[in-house]
C-alpha cells in the first residue's frame, strides 16, 4: 500500500483508514459553516428578497452532488441547510457503508469520481472538498485529475455551480480548472489557509 502523501491517491489506503477509524466523521479541511455564505451567495440564495419558504423550496429543488464524500459531515450539513435533493459518492465502499449507517436518511453511493455513471447535465450543484487534492497525490495524477473534472463537467447542467475546496493556491490549481476544454468560468477566494473555487458552467 502506498504511504505518505502518495497514499491519498490510493483506494487501498482509504479503505484501510476507514476500517481503522470506524463509523465517525472527520473533517480534513473547512467546516461547511466556513464557506456556507459564499455558497449561498453564488447560488443567489443569500439576502434574497423572497421569504424563507421560497428560499427553502429553491434549495430543496436543486440537485446536489458531493464527490469523494469520505467521512466528512458536509453531506449532513448541506441537508440540514435545506439541500435535501442530495447524493454523495465515494469510491471506497467501506466508507459508503459506514456513512449509510451513520446517516440513514441520506443517499450515499459507491462510485469513482473519474468514472461517474450519472446522466449528462443532471446536477445543479456539485461539491468537492479535498477529492481533487487526493487525486493529485496519486499516480498518473494529471490525467486522473483531468478525468475527474471532465466527469464533473459532464454531469453539470448549463448554469450550474461546482465548488472546489482545496489547499491548492491558484498557481497549482488553475492550470487544471481553467483547461480550455471545460466550458465554465472560474472564481477564486482564499479562506484562511484554504481556497475556494467557484466554477459556473456556461
Amino acid at each position: 500500500m502506498a504511504s505518505g502523501l502518495s497514499g491519498y491517491g490510493d483506494k487501498e489506503y482509504w479503505d484501510e483508514r476507514y476500517v481503522k477509524s470506524g463509523v465517525k466523521t472527520y473533517e480534513w479541511y473547512l467546516q461547511y459553516s466556513d464557506f456556507r455564505e459564499k455558497v449561498l451567495e453564488a447560488l443567489s440564495l443569500l439576502g434574497a428578497k423572497e421569504d424563507e419558504g421560497d428560499v427553502s423550496d429553491k434549495k430543496s429543488n436543486l440537485k446536489v452532488l458531493v464527490v469523494g464524500c469520505g467521512n466528512s459531515a458536509l453531506s449532513e450539513d448541506l441537508s440540514k441547510d435545506g439541500f435535501t435533493n442530495l447524493i454523495s459518492i465515494d469510491y471506497s465502499d467501506v466508507v459508503v457503508q459506514q456513512m449509510r449507517k451513520h446517516y440513514p436518511e441520506l443517499k450515499f453511493k459507491t462510485m469513482d469520481a473519474t468514472e461517474m455513471k450519472f446522466a449528462p447535465k443532471h446536477f445543479d450543484v456539485v461539491f468537492d472538498k479535498g477529492t481533487l487534492d487526493a487525486i493529485l497525490c496519486g499516480g498518473d495524477s494529471a490525467r486522473s485529475a483531468g478525468r475527474m473534472l471532465w466527469n464533473v463537467h459532464k454531469v453539470m447542467k448549463p448554469g450550474s455551480k461546482f465548488f472546489v475546496i482545496t489547499y491548492g493556491a491558484p498557481q497549482s490549481r488553475e492550470n487544471y480548472l481553467k483547461n480550455r476544454r471545460f466550458q465554465w468560468d472560474v472564481k477564486h477566494c482564499q479562506l484562511g489557509t484554504r481556497h475556494l473555487y467557484t466554477l459556473t458552467k456556461k
